[in-house]
């Protein structure tokens, strides 16, 4: 990164901004999930991200290393780390919903989610409420992610297909305004 930084035409920090998000962030944050889940101790490795976002915020924006972190985060267009890593935990956590039904990974979680498989017997639906308590694992998190997922979408229901919406059965109670530019007196054109 420094090496493009200091070449002789030099990049925009748009551009910075974009290596950094689509390089480093992906390589820094590979498989943070094992880690970053509740009830572990995840300060030091939050305080190692935070140190690299910072470094890469200076290097984006060109200012000075004694700015305030946060501010030149913002300025550079980065989001905080730790906002950054819970938007893609809540992604991995409802990717979980979508996974087949024979994953090994299904018969762990509640009898709702099990999907046809009989429980494991660690499934989360056994524990006690000690063993629950003391439970540090993704899965769960990922058990509480998914029993807030309430609705289920079928993209292949015979109604989503082409000719099946409100607009096709009801042409005529729609009503289309195109403003026209080049006379005031016809506004509204109805379909």
């Amino acid at each position: 990164m420094k090496m493009l930084g200091n070449s002789s035409r030099g990049i925009l920090p748009m551009q910075k901004r974009l290596l950094y998000r689509t390089c480093i962030l992906p390589i820094a944050l590979y498989r943070f999930n094992l880690w970053f889940f509740k009830g572990t101790p995840i300060v030091k490795n939050i305080n190692e991200l935070k140190k690299i976002q910072c470094k890469a915020a200076l290097w984006i924006t060109g200012t000075f290393r004694t700015s305030l972190s946060d501010g030149i985060e913002a300025i550079a267009g980065l989001i905080p780390i730790t906002l950054h890593m819970c938007k893609l935990n809540g992604r991995h956590h409802l990717r979980y919903g979508s996974i087949p039904f024979v994953h090994a990974i299904n018969s762990l979680l509640d009898p709702q989610h099990v999907k046809n498989h009989p429980p494991h017997k660690t499934a989360t639906s056994k524990l006690t409420d000690k063993q629950w308590f003391n439970l540090k694992s993704p899965i769960k998190d990922v058990n509480k992610h998914l029993n807030g997922v309430r609705e289920c979408f079928n993209p292949f229901f015979p109604l989503f297909s082409p000719g099946s919406r409100i607009v096709d059965h009801f042409p005529s109670r729609f009503s289309f305004y195109f403003p026209s530019s080049s006379s005031n007196e016809d506004l509204f054109h109805h379909l």
